[in-house]
């Protein structure tokens, strides 16, 4: 992947939110607190801005079931 901004924001007590900005992708990964990114229980959506703005789910839903570390190779629908 090209260069990365990442960001984590605590909303709550309990999800955490992770951010990572590559090129015309934003990934936003919700999780529970204390989670690793290593570990299948975050939740991903892929926001694409290559032709206007499509908002697309890790394996084409939204279950808490991905590793946010694979957020570049996941297949996003």
């Amino acid at each position: 992947m090209a260069e990365q901004q990442r960001v984590t924001i605590e909303l709550d007590n309990v999800y955490v939110t992770r951010i990572t900005v590559s090129g015309n992708y934003t990934y936003i990964g919700r999780a529970l607190c204390g989670s690793s990114t290593g570990d299948s229980v975050w939740q991903i959506k892929r926001i694409d801005a290559t032709t206007g703005t499509v908002i697309q789910w890790a394996d084409g839903d939204a279950n808490f079931d991905n590793e946010y570390d694979n957020v570049g190779t996941i297949t996003y629908t």
